[in-house]
């Protein structure tokens, strides 16, 4: 069975901070109750395969990150932007391109969501992937997301293990992507011992993943609640090597 190895945080530069696209929110929407519908299991089904396939914001090539961090109760916040590739041994590589704002955010905030990435990757994927193998699924029914439909299922492990959340899965009806993934980890992290909340949020273009915004929710030891958005895009062109400096793009 395949195994993740544990990211190594590479820091290379720090310098003047810019932007990627704002942060997408996920759609609301009331999901009716109803049975599967024949569209809904093809979905399913799509979506099944899908989890076999690489992930272009995770498995392949470049992504560029935005990561920005607050803590509410201090009215502080803090910015990065950095770029995660893969090095030769097949380990996380993050090259930090910009930063700032308050140093105890970026302590507290953002230097834990690295430690909890490192912690994560060190899992097996197939035993977090958010299939049937580890899953329960319940079919709540459809939504519209704008022009097109979603069919929403609740999550449930099968087993309270480590990277696995209780929540809902959204699929995108004519792809089969899952386009919004919602809830909470049922089983406390070493680096981030109190509860974790997630909003994942995919967007499509032309049935391809482009953007992934991820809203988490943790709880500090001091400083109370804090609040991660870390915004992901695909980079051109792939690379095979980490670069001194890669431009941020759309693929």
């Amino acid at each position: 069975m395949e195994h993740r190895t544990k990211s190594s945080l590479s820091i290379i530069g720090v310098g003047l901070f810019a932007l990627l696209p704002g942060c997408l929110k996920a759609p609301a929407a009331s999901a009716t109750v109803a049975p599967p519908t024949p569209s809904a299991a093809l979905a399913f089904a799509r979506y099944i395969a899908s989890t076999q396939e690489a992930d272009p914001l995770t498995d392949s090539g470049y992504v560029g990150l935005e990561i920005e961090a607050t803590i509410p109760a201090l009215y502080k916040t803090a910015k990065v932007l950095a770029v995660r590739g893969t090095s030769e041994s097949e380990r996380n590589v993050y090259q930090v391109l910009a930063a700032e704002g308050d140093a105890i955010v970026a302590q507290e905030i953002i230097a834990r969501y690295f430690l909890m990435q490192d912690e994560l990757d060190g899992l097996q994927s197939s035993s977090v992937t958010v299939t049937p193998e580890n899953y329960k699924f319940r079919y709540k029914g459809a939504v519209g997301t704008g022009s097109s439909l979603a069919y929403v299922y609740e999550i449930r492990p099968r087993k309270k293990r480590e990277g696995l959340i209780q929540g809902q899965l959204w699929i995108d009806s004519e792809t089969g992507t899952a386009i919004l993934e919602t809830g909470r980890f049922v089983k406390s992290l070493a680096s981030s011992p109190g509860n974790i909340d997630v909003v994942r949020n995919t967007e499509l273009m032309e049935g391809d993943a482009r953007v992934r915004v991820t809203h988490l929710t943790i709880e500090t030891r001091y400083a109370g609640r804090g609040e991660l958005t870390i915004t992901e895009i695909p980079l051109v062109p792939a690379q095979k090597s980490l670069p001194e400096y890669l431009p941020l793009a759309r693929k």
